[in-house]
């Protein structure tokens, strides 16, 4: 027997943050995979610089650990992070005024974006506020600090 999710949980009533640059779009979606929350990145080209052509994008549904990276880019915490599978992938990185955020796939080839000052606060706020819809206390100031933390990490391994 199939049941149904709970219609918060229906994908069509999940958070979304639509972003837009000259020549490309991407957006960020709240989502589960397994029970933890995360997010989709969908990344796709703008051909007339005013239509995005969803049908060749490029999505990406982020780990835990590229969660933590990807918010930690935003909020400043890291410089860089790409997010690779077979055949495709997507990089965010930070850069003077912005974070570049580019697509590569096999068969849709690159695209990129580059996010202003306030799309990035914007997706800083989207992606810290799933980091704190999946963690134990909920509370935002200590999923900050855990993020801080775990991003120190990585930067004693470089």
């Amino acid at each position: 027997m199939m049941q149904n999710k709970p219609l918060s949980q229906h994908p069509a009533n999940q958070d979304k943050l639509h972003l837009y640059g000259n020549s490309a779009a991407v957006t960020f979606e709240a989502t589960m995979k397994s029970d933890l929350h995360t997010v989709n990145v969908d990344i796709a080209p703008k051909p007339d610089q005013y239509n995005v052509d969803w049908s060749q994008k490029t999505t990406i549904q982020l780990s835990s650990t590229e969660l933590v990276m990807v918010t930690g880019v935003f909020l400043g915490y890291a410089p860089e992070i790409h997010c690779g599978r077979p055949n495709k992938g997507i990089k965010f990185i930070r850069q003077p005024g912005k974070v570049y955020i580019s697509a590569s796939s096999q068969d849709k080839g690159m695209v990129g974006v580059p996010l202003t000052l306030g799309d990035c606060a914007r997706a800083g706020e989207f992606f810290l506020y799933q980091l704190a819809k999946g963690s134990f206390s909920g509370d935002v100031g200590m999923v900050l600090a855990s993020l801080k933390g775990a991003l120190a990490l990585n930067r004693l391994q470089n």
